[in-house]
């Protein structure tokens, strides 16, 4: 009797191995970096905050806001009239030192120097022998006078002086050679006399019981166009 065969197996089991698989990574333990922001949503996003400022610089008018300008001044004080008269009788009889910038103050009326540089104003005491034609009666103010001191050619900042070919003291710009008179701010020499441009804008002026004087109201004309009244 032959003796069966076994039948060879199709499937061999592998040895067991020794060495451990490696252990898997936990996942909170993978540090995931997030991708950066594409060109394009940088680009979208840059336009809606474009969007959103223009929309909130219209206002409930549906009007563009302009920029803010703080409320005018309606009162502000100079300058004690003692103070002032002291200034010009120390140099009265100096003809070195004889100038009106000696016996004047400069001031900001009615808007400070921040809105802008062409509000500057001058008060000054004028020489004996002038009067202010605007209060010929009232004490002290018939011998001080003030203006805008923006000149009405091109807006330069004119200076008290003296003016030596007039033997007269002036309002003068030191841009293009136009003058004023001390007394009432008319253009008597130079281009804004020349072309017949309007008078410097006066500043009113009112005098206390202590004799503080201070600028009030408004100024009477624009500065760089003068006063037409």
């Amino acid at each position: 009797m032959d003796d069966k065969k076994p039948s060879a197996s199709t499937t061999t089991t592998p040895p067991p191995s020794s060495t451990p698989p490696p252990a898997s990574t936990p996942a909170s333990a993978v540090r995931i970096k997030n991708p950066l922001i594409s060109r394009r949503r940088f680009l979208q996003g840059a336009v809606a905050a474009s969007v959103v400022l223009a929309a909130a610089s219209v206002g409930a008018s549906g009007q563009i806001l302009g920029p803010l300008i703080p409320s005018s001044s309606t009162s502000e004080e100079i300058i004690d009239w003692t103070t002032l008269d002291n200034r010009y009788k120390d140099v009265k009889g100096k003809p070195g030192e004889f100038q009106p910038i000696n016996y004047s103050e400069f001031f900001y009326f009615p808007y400070d120097s921040s809105v802008s540089p062409y509000y500057k104003n001058v008060i000054a005491r004028l020489p004996d022998g002038l009067v202010n034609p605007l209060h010929p009666s009232e004490e002290p103010l018939k011998h001080v006078v003030a203006f805008n001191v923006t000149c009405v050619h091109l807006r330069c900042l004119v200076n008290p002086g003296y003016d030596t070919a007039s033997g007269e003291f002036r309002l003068q710009c030191p841009c293009h050679g136009s003058q004023y008179r001390l007394v009432d701010g008319v253009p008597v020499a130079g281009p804004a006399y020349d072309l017949g441009l309007n008078p410097l804008p006066e500043v009113q002026l009112s005098v206390d019981a202590n004799g503080k004087i201070s600028a009030v109201g408004t100024l009477i004309g624009e500065p760089g166009i003068g006063r037409t009244q």
